[in-house]
């Protein structure tokens, strides 16, 4: 009989999440991964396989833990000014903040993997929004998308500012 894993896989994945989101998949090392997740490269191979694994891993999470509940929020919205503002708020907002939007452009193009979980992301938004917005819903999400596409390409400001 092997160790028990001495360490939460929940949380690795939440660290590791918050690392893709912010230096995205190219941008974020193996060591960098260790050093975030305070778990040794040799437990993060046996545990995820690889990098690549533990993205489409942290990717799922994603999806399940941080949009889902908020595309079902929005579902049961039916006015689209409430329904839309809601969206632009709180969708992708959580943690990983951007972390669906950076594995669509750097890694859904070359890894159809990737580009079902984002196409999966996608298609939940914009079933949530289509109670509220009928046939324009894809045209709303897009929206959605853009402007926090926006809001991520804006410069951090200090408080100072």
């Amino acid at each position: 009989m092997g160790r028990p894993r001495a360490f939460d896989t929940g949380q690795a994945i939440t660290a590791a999440a918050a690392l893709f989101a912010a230096h995205g998949y190219e941008g974020t090392s193996v060591d960098d991964l260790v050093t975030a997740t305070g778990v040794h490269r040799g437990s993060l191979y046996k545990v995820f396989g690889s990098k690549r694994s533990l993205h489409l891993t942290v990717l799922r999470d994603h999806l399940d833990h941080e949009i889902r509940p908020v595309t079902d929020a929005i579902a049961g919205l039916t006015d689209p000014a409430q329904s839309l503002a809601a969206a632009i708020a709180s969708y992708d907002g959580g943690p990983a903040a951007g972390l669906l939007l950076l594995a669509a452009a750097e890694r859904a193009p070359h890894d159809p993997e990737v580009a079902a979980l984002v196409a999966e992301g996608v298609t939940a938004l914009e079933d949530a929004l289509r109670p509220s917005h009928g046939d324009a819903a894809p045209q709303s999400a897009s929206t959605v998308l853009g402007t926090r596409l926006r809001m991520r390409a804006q410069p951090h400001r200090s408080k100072e500012n």
